[in-house]
């Protein structure tokens, strides 16, 4: 499977046709190489060293220095891709808020930042550069007419492409742990999940309300912040996404208690999800610090 690193002209040209001054919020999904190549002009460094100790420290001074300002929303270690495709075994997860649209472009189109481009290029084999706003874009779901997704990833128990998933029982069950859904709205919904008859937003809703309200005590469970991706900047053109969304669980254990609820979450909830998607990310961060 092809590798997605660079950010190219038409991605950035694709952007300035939107509203140049709504915020904008980038989802960055980061594998890091284990070591740089040589044409990184640093030798025996890591890929994770590399990115955040050249690339993103280069970043701020430079957006100081241009006014356009910007603020990090989320910096997790990724522990594993529960829905993904092959070589989506992630590293780790940023989340940077813009101010504006036009504020975004012009660091990145600045020359001192493409210039460190090429720390950001040698540091990482695979990358997404997800590009949402804050408020439901108009038209919404924006999707509905996409081709359809050639591998789409709803649920695969037992199927994981990341091993490290079935290490989850292995890691400190009582760490609090946050899970990153990427989902595609269906543009209706399929029988027999207990949402029939309605819209893929109608029925994701409903299984939305109904996770976070019965779930909230039960296993922890809540919603600390949702994103409407208009666009990936890199990656397969095919993963096209209406909602980005981290669901907070007070603990790893109370999130595999739900996971694993054959009585009431895995009946009742879970196929209302399934019913309302056509294509999905699933991927389980921590903040170690």
């Amino acid at each position: 499977m092809m590798s997605h690193v660079e950010l190219t002209e038409q991605m950035i040209d694709s952007m300035r046709v939107r509203d140049p001054d709504e915020p904008v919020a980038m989802i960055n999904l980061l594998k890091f190489r284990d070591i740089t190549q040589p044409e990184a002009d640093i030798s025996s460094i890591s890929g994770r060293d590399c990115y955040f100790n050249h690339y993103a420290a280069g970043v701020s001074p430079i957006a100081d220095r241009l006014g356009t300002g910007y603020s990090l929303l989320y910096r997790n270690e990724v522990h594993s891709c529960f829905f993904a495709t092959v070589n989506e075994d992630w590293d780790y997860l940023l989340i940077v808020q813009y101010p504006s649209r036009s504020a975004f472009i012009e660091m990145i189109t600045d020359p001192e930042y493409q210039e460190l481009l090429r720390y950001r290029s040698n540091a990482l084999t695979n990358s997404r550069l997800i590009e949402c706003v804050n408020d439901t874009p108009a038209g919404y779901p924006l999707n509905l007419q996409a081709p359809p997704p050639s591998d789409p990833i709803i649920e695969r128990p037992g199927l994981f492409s990341d091993p490290r998933v079935n290490a989850v029982n292995e890691r400190d069950p009582k760490q609090p742990t946050d899970m990153l859904n990427l989902i595609r709205l269906a543009e209706v919904t399929r029988s027999g999940g207990g949402v029939d008859n309605m819209s893929g937003a109608e029925g994701y809703e409903e299984y939305r309300t109904g996770v976070t309200s019965l779930y909230a005590e039960r296993a922890g469970v809540e919603i600390t912040w949702r994103a409407f991706p208009v666009a990936t900047l890199i990656g397969p053109e095919e993963e096209c996404w209406d909602e980005a969304l981290i669901y907070h669980y007070q603990s790893r254990e109370q999130m595999l208690s739900m996971f694993t609820d054959y009585d009431d979450y895995r009946v009742n909830h879970l196929p209302k999800r399934n019913a309302s998607i056509i294509d999905g990310r699933l991927i389980e961060t921590t903040n170690e610090k």
